[in-house]
């Protein structure tokens, strides 16, 4: 059953960090990930990275938050130099929120107390003050009647929409999102992809990596193609998906459309 609680749009708490990529590479000995990456997105803006395997879509969202070091090139989050020797990292990383592929929530503490213990340790918020803000959350994400529950009491699903419950309680400018549903039943999905369109509905900056072409062809305000290290093609998603220019767009396209829905002539 979907439990997930319907957001009103364009709500004015949220607030946006752009975020913007210049030059980037980034190289594991002699393999090169990234290949001088160029890429802003603008506040409140959703931008869904797609592309194959291994074209270096999950290692470019690493490197925006900094849990991978660039060997080149700039990146800014908000009012930060990300990549700026003397930056604080810790607090640039208090305007990103993310969300990875594993759940990576805490076995032995409630879907409640996930949610709060880094505001608590990080943000300095009391007790109380925490309790009321993941409460708030895990209602934002259709959960708050399971606040009590340990994350192996609770689905797939459940335990994706508590991280991003979690991730929601730091008060991120910004939300970065590894392909959130690759570890899902299908049958939970939907529920994750509806949190996320309402995410979006609310003004929130977005940046996903995902292999959901139906949610960037209905949430993205752009869709960024990755290959090789390189990207390829972007634009709207209508223009990406639907009408590509590239022939490597197309390829790739081909293989995970069904080729009815797209003209690739």
């Amino acid at each position: 059953m979907n439990d997930v609680v319907n957001s009103s749009p364009k709500a004015a708490h949220v607030r946006a960090a752009g975020v913007s990529l210049t030059g980037l590479r980034k190289s594991y000995g002699s393999n090169e990930v990234l290949k001088g990456i160029n890429l802003d997105v603008a506040p409140g803006e959703v931008v869904c990275l797609i592309g194959p395997s291994g074209s270096g879509k999950s290692t470019l969202l690493r490197c925006v938050n900094l849990l991978e070091q660039p060997n080149e090139g700039t990146v800014h989050v908000g009012g930060f130099e990300a990549t700026h020797p003397d930056v604080d990292i810790d607090r640039m990383r208090r305007k990103v929120g993310m969300v990875f592929q594993q759940f990576n929530l805490f076995p032995h503490l409630n879907a409640l107390q996930n949610c709060t213990v880094a505001q608590t340790k990080v943000l300095k918020r009391s007790q109380a003050e925490a309790d009321q803000v993941a409460q708030a959350n895990l209602d934002r994400v259709g959960l708050g009647h399971l606040a009590d529950r340990y994350p192996d009491q609770l689905s797939g699903g459940q335990q994706q929409r508590v991280a991003i419950a979690r991730a929601l309680s730091m008060d991120p400018e910004l939300m970065l999102f590894d392909e959130p549903t690759s570890a899902l039943d299908p049958e939970t999905v939907g529920d994750v992809l509806s949190v996320m369109r309402n995410l979006a509905k609310e003004g929130m900056t977005m940046l996903v990596v995902t292999h959901e072409m139906g949610f960037a062809r209905e949430v993205a305000d752009r869709v960024v193609f990755m290959d090789g290290g390189v990207v390829v093609e972007e634009g709207s998603a209508e223009q990406v998906i639907s009408a590509p220019t590239q022939d490597r767009t197309k390829e790739f396209l081909r293989r995970v459309l069904d080729p009815t829905h797209i003209d690739l002539s």
